[in-house]
């Protein structure tokens, strides 16, 4: 097992919810240095989540705590969630031009936040305005690819690149829902700045199973969201994390493992703690199963 990659750990921290997240940052990253992680992902206060902190003001804050913990910003997740965005997914879509075009001028100032606090990542997602069917389909692909491509050229003008999360239909539509299809939207965009996010929370709903979800998703496969099958953190549910684990090594995958638990359960301490001791025990056992001393591969010489 000597060589292989250690995992590097961020959390999303506006899952502590939003007081802290906007009004109280430190608390974040004092809970995240504390438990061990490497990173941190950051929602930037906008619409009715943001508390009334402005953009320049946080990002300032995030930059004095970067520096003070010694944590990095793994990802800018503009969440497309309707709790808590007000814009999404009422208004802002990538399926219909007029919706498609505020997700565009939206992610652009995410994108700005990214580079302002040193991000390589922002994260993207597919809400649709209605339903998606076989008569509408070509029409929307249309449009979420031309939305992608403006989104592409913005965030490469500042050294940034996108995340394209797949998700499941019951937050976000039956569109676009696996990997492979994400894939495949990409594959039309034509941008080399746009690769794939992977939520095991959704993929619990939508994919085969976890390795195959990894294959389909190489080599685009760059940031993942670790949350359970619950929507809890990682080992509070079903979903086999020693199998993501031993896809994404075997598939060389280097970069951050975000956890997420949403509702922090049974606190905001422990959920973070428990996520981050639980993935590490199985990376020690996937490190293992996918080593030659596996079973007994000690006895076999060449």
């Amino acid at each position: 097992m000597i060589g292989m990659q250690k995992l590097k750990f961020s959390y999303f921290q506006l899952t502590f919810g939003q007081e802290e997240a906007y009004l109280h940052p430190e608390k974040t990253y004092q809970r995240l240095k504390r438990c061990g992680y490497d990173a941190i992902e950051i929602t930037p206060p906008k619409g009715r989540y943001g508390l009334g902190v402005k953009m320049e003001d946080y990002a300032r804050r995030h930059n004095e705590l970067r520096a003070e913990y010694g944590l990095e910003v793994s990802c800018i997740n503009e969440c497309w969630g309707e709790m808590w965005d007000p814009y999404s997914p009422v208004y802002k879509t990538m399926t219909e031009p007029k919706t498609a075009a505020l997700a565009v001028a939206e992610t652009k100032t995410s994108v700005d936040f990214a580079a302002e606090v040193g991000a390589p990542f922002v994260t993207v997602a597919t809400a649709i305005h209605a339903p998606v069917d076989a008569d509408n389909v070509a029409e929307c692909v249309a449009v979420a690819v031309d939305a992608l491509r403006q989104m592409c050229d913005y965030a490469k003008e500042r050294g940034i690149r996108l995340v394209f999360e797949a998700t499941n239909h019951l937050e976000m539509g039956k569109f676009v829902n696996t990997a492979l299809n994400h894939k495949r939207i990409i594959e039309l965009v034509q941008r080399d700045n746009l690769g794939i996010q992977l939520d095991w929370f959704h993929a619990n709903f939508e994919e085969l199973n976890p390795y195959e979800a990894v294959m389909d998703a190489q080599p685009l496969l760059w940031h993942m969201h670790f949350r359970d099958s619950n929507s809890l953190t990682p080992g509070y549910g079903t979903v086999d994390f020693k199998a993501v684990i031993r896809a994404i090594k075997k598939s060389g995958y280097t970069r951050y493992c975000t956890i997420e638990s949403s509702p922090m359960v049974p606190d905001s301490d422990t959920a973070a703690k428990d996520g981050i001791d639980y993935l590490k025990i199985c990376e020690r056992i996937a490190d293992y199963q996918i080593s030659a001393e596996y079973p007994n591969g000690y006895s076999i010489h060449r």
